[in-house]
């Protein structure tokens, strides 16, 4: 059964990948054989401590969404839901999960939005692998680092609060609840914590910002260049 997911091997690697997955949004840093957590990684947790708070109060991380994610489709808000309801539960492997779909919903609702704009601007979207969130989240890494200095005038010229710079490092968040969902969807080892929990579903409400702000400024972008 645990060979399902890649035996042991498999699980060392995807463990690996979890935590260079956080470390791509700073919360930790390699040093020699081992992950330390990184210089102001609490800090940064203790300064968005509302948004993780907000995960202990029943609605109130469907409610972050909708406060700042604009055109929050319903994908999206419902596993967000989902999300926070297994986690005042006490059923934390089921939240990972739940986060991880309502993380892939946002990185769906990005991607085309992104596409549509840079053909308006005359650049050539680069091909999809497929709606996979890993190549979608490899293809957003590819594009933003391609095209940012384009994408950013854009987003800028339509007077859309600029997240293209941060988006790169914000992947790492998507990383870190993508690999964390498919360990605890497959019959693997890892267990959860309410700690690590926590941490996903408080962390998520700044990446969806990023997406859904970004996908409002490229379907400006595709109406200003029509």
């Amino acid at each position: 059964g645990v060979r399902a997911n890649g035996g042991r091997e498999g699980r060392v690697r995807s463990v690996c990948a979890i935590v260079w997955g956080w470390g791509g949004v700073g919360l930790r840093v390699y040093r020699g054989p081992t992950f330390l957590r990184a210089p102001g990684a609490q800090e940064f947790l203790e300064a968005h401590a509302d948004e993780a708070e907000g995960v202990l109060n029943r609605g109130g991380l469907v409610r972050r969404l909708r406060e700042r994610c604009p055109n929050l489709d319903s994908v999206t808000g419902r596993y967000g839901e989902f999300a926070q309801e297994s986690f005042l539960a006490g059923h934390y492997q089921a939240a990972a999960v739940m986060i991880g779909v309502a993380s892939e919903a946002a990185l769906l609702h990005f991607v085309p939005r992104c596409e549509a704009a840079l053909q308006k601007l005359a650049l050539e979207p680069r091909q999809r692998e497929s709606d996979r969130g890993v190549a979608l989240l490899n293809w957003i890494d590819a594009t933003v680092t391609q095209h940012r200095r384009e994408l950013v005038r854009a987003v800028e010229g339509v007077g859309e609060e600029n997240w293209i710079g941060d988006l790169r490092a914000l992947l790492g968040i998507a990383t870190g609840i993508r690999l964390t969902r498919n360990e605890a969807g497959h019959p693997t080892p890892h267990v959860v914590s309410r700690d690590e929990c926590r941490n996903m579903l408080g962390l998520f409400p700044r990446l969806a910002e990023a997406l859904f702000v970004s996908a409002r400024a490229f379907e400006k972008i595709s109406a200003d260049h029509s």
